[in-house]
């Protein structure tokens, strides 16, 4: 009987590189069953953490209140579903961290430009996006290994390892951070917001989701929610 397992592809890449990382990634999934079968080992059924391609809501993936508490915010945060056009295609939710509050007047926005040279996330503006990857099968190794085959940057500041990408934004060098989650057994990705070049903070979001987002977080009806660990 032959099992085929797709492997997720852990990359910051898109367009062709990205499908054709994919398709690799299939193939070798491919060939390790195969030399598995024949060797006589019983081939076993994995499901990916969220089958069928299932979008799930972000309302259901974010405590926005827990949220807030670990990212230090002084406002309740309002979470939102990415629009098509900025959510990652490959990714089961794409959820939109905003900032809470009033936002800033003309003349206030003028003032903080003078004092800190940027206006930096004012109320109303993204913080970070974090990103789900579930519809496929991940395991920590092979996940750690692509981080290394794309020269990426091996991190564990948070307590936990994490393939960080650094862009450049200007005069910013800005983390965005993946990582394999345990619990859900989906790869998770956290990003800034386009105004947002604070790491610290944006590690921050990468550490509540890894700590706050679990099995039921995932959970699809009707079908069996990823193990916990």
């Amino acid at each position: 009987m032959r099992w085929t397992v797709a492997i997720v592809l852990a990359t910051f890449a898109c367009g062709k590189g990205e499908n054709a990382g994919m398709e690799e990634a299939k193939k070798q999934a491919e060939a390790e069953q195969k030399d598995k079968e024949a060797h006589g080992e019983v081939a076993k059924k994995i499901t990916p953490p969220v089958p069928g391609m299932t979008k799930l809501p972000c309302s259901q993936v974010i405590d926005a209140a827990k949220f807030q508490e670990a990212l230090g915010e002084m406002q309740p945060l309002t979470v939102v579903d990415a629009k098509a056009e900025k959510a990652d295609p490959d990714a089961a939710a794409s959820c939109q961290l905003m900032r809470g509050g009033k936002r800033p007047s003309d003349a206030e926005q003028k003032a903080l430009i003078k004092q800190n040279g940027r206006l930096g996330v004012m109320a109303g503006d993204e913080i970070c996006t974090i990103s789900m990857y579930c519809w496929t099968i991940e395991d920590a190794d092979r996940f750690k290994k692509r981080c290394a085959d794309k020269k990426l940057k091996d991190d564990d500041s948070l307590g936990f390892y994490s393939c960080v990408q650094v862009v450049p934004l200007g005069e910013d060098d800005v983390n965005n951070y993946k990582f394999y989650d345990d619990d859900t057994k989906c790869v998770i990705g956290a990003r800034g917001g386009p105004s947002n070049v604070d790491n610290a903070l944006i590690g921050k979001c990468a550490k509540a989701a890894h700590d706050l987002i679990g099995p039921a977080q995932i959970a699809v009806t009707g079908a069996a929610p990823a193990p916990a660990k």
